[in-house]
């Protein structure tokens, strides 16, 4: 008989079915333990399945939590925004945005200011909305100075543009940072 250097099918199928069910495990572990009155017995008599099925409906529900404070954050936001502004309308986050032109080449500054909590995940989306767009970032910067955070991104044109930039771009990044 010949002895060759690779595993049977057989060996390699029983490692494939050690290893999923070790997935398995883990999973299991890292969902919450049950309550006191389903009891420890009623939990271990789940079959695979069963336990897949309440893995989903775990994930889903921390999802529908997170949704919730996600809202919940956007509420609170928007009403320090409306604190801060003492009476003037004034929201946070405020977002302007200036196209720059020179005989060379376009681009545009964009300028917000928004609270100093959320400032990171702000400067983060408002890049990442500009190379969308097709501006490469040339500076950015950004500062906290008390209950307010300022941005400021400038950023050129990676091919020729005509004009009416600011506004698609500032209709973008309002939507993209007031979903946050």
């Amino acid at each position: 008989m010949e002895s060759s250097a690779r595993p049977e099918r057989k060996t390699i199928e029983k490692n494939r079915r050690i290893y999923m069910k070790a997935l398995y495990s883990q999973l299991v572990s890292l969902l919450s333990t049950p309550s006191s009155r389903e009891g420890t017995t009623e939990a271990a008599a789940l079959t695979l399945p069963e336990k897949l099925d309440k893995a989903i409906d775990y994930i889903k529900e921390k999802q529908g939590k997170m949704e919730n404070m996600r809202k919940r954050k956007r509420q609170l936001s928007a009403a320090i925004g409306r604190e801060e502004g003492s009476g003037s309308g004034e929201y946070l986050p405020k977002i302007e945005v200036q196209e720059l032109k020179t005989n060379l080449n376009s681009g545009l500054r964009v300028v917000i200011v928004s609270s100093p909590w959320e400032q990171q995940e702000v400067f983060w989306e408002a890049i990442r909305v500009l190379e969308v767009e097709g501006f490469e970032v040339a500076n950015a910067s950004y500062a906290v100075t008390g209950d307010k955070a300022f941005h400021i991104v400038q950023c050129l044109a990676t091919e020729f543009r005509t004009g009416a930039e600011a506004g698609r771009v500032l209709e973008k990044l309002q939507k993209a940072i007031l979903q946050l």
